[in-house]
């Protein structure tokens, strides 16, 4: 890596960790005030190293993932943990690329509004596709429930700091409400997951990952903006009737918003409508709805 300038050192370990970032995503993450002529130069120069790859798409900018070469380099190199996977260079490619490049705008927005606010988000202060192991109410079924990011950011107000951990569920109204709201049922779940026997006295299987329990942040892009503000407010109503989810909204906090509004006015405006409390005033995604515990 040291033979890499700073710059594609770091996009070299962004696009490993997030798997596929668009030329623009990656000025925007590592460079803001670069030309994105210099950015793209550089990204073109990986290539020719044989240290990443670009994937044309159709009427739209070319992704850029790491190549073998380019993710032992980084393995090598410390920088971040060594991730699970290798991009594919197939069909799974064109299926897996709007979803994750609508999860990497999603950090984005956080990383600007950080920036702006004198916060502290930087390109790898989200994980993508973190798992969560648990088990039913009575401890006999096993279930799993996937985050596509679990994002940290750091809160700087008036010189005191405090931490905000998102689960980040992006969905390209692709996956039915009701599906969506049987995955917030599965956050409920692993929150009152305890090891053990059921009815144990044990500590939350959650502790062990996370100081306080994650915020659940659903994110909507894909479509129309009014089809998405109706999605939103399905998906509220329809937890609100589903037995057992209405009542854990002063346990775990869930939010829905839109990637449009979440990038146009940033994560502190209030962007996001509260899934299980009461109370359905949108609220900005560092607050918890008045209706639960901070």
């Amino acid at each position: 890596m040291q033979r890499l300038d700073p710059f594609k050192r770091e996009a070299l370990v962004v696009l490993y960790w997030h798997r596929m970032v668009s030329t623009d995503q990656i000025r925007r993450l590592i460079a803001p005030a670069a030309p994105i002529r210099t950015v793209q130069h550089k990204l073109l120069a990986l290539q020719t190293d044989g240290l990443a790859a670009g994937l044309h798409r159709h009427r739209a900018p070319r992704t850029w993932h790491v190549t073998e070469s380019g993710a032992e380099l980084v393995e090598e190199s410390g920088r971040v943990e060594p991730r699970p996977y290798r991009i594919p260079r197939a069909a799974v490619v064109e299926l897996l690329q709007e979803h994750t490049l609508d999860v990497v705008e999603t950090g984005i927005a956080f990383t600007n509004a950080a920036r702006r606010r004198g916060d502290e988000c930087g390109p790898l202060s989200w994980t993508p596709e973190a798992a969560h192991r648990f088990r039913d109410g009575r401890g006999r079924r096993q279930g799993v429930v996937i985050a596509d990011a679990v994002l940290d950011y750091v809160l700087n107000e008036d010189g005191r700091r405090s931490q905000r951990t998102f689960f980040v569920e992006l969905d390209r109204a692709t996956m039915p409400v009701p599906r969506l709201a049987q995955k917030l049922r599965s956050y409920v779940q692993y929150h009152d997951y305890i090891p053990g026997k059921p009815n144990s006295a044990g500590r939350p299987a959650w502790r062990s990952r996370y100081a306080r329990f994650p915020r659940l942040l659903v994110v909507l892009s894909g479509a129309a903006e009014h089809v998405l503000e109706r999605r939103l407010a399905d998906l509220r109503a329809y937890a609100r009737a589903m037995h057992g989810l209405a009542l854990a909204g002063d346990r775990v906090c869930a939010l829905g918003t839109t990637l449009r509004r979440l990038r146009e006015h940033g994560p502190a405006a209030d962007i996001a409508l509260p899934l299980l409390a009461e109370s359905g005033a949108p609220v900005s995604a560092f607050a918890w709805p008045k209706t639960g515990n901070p």
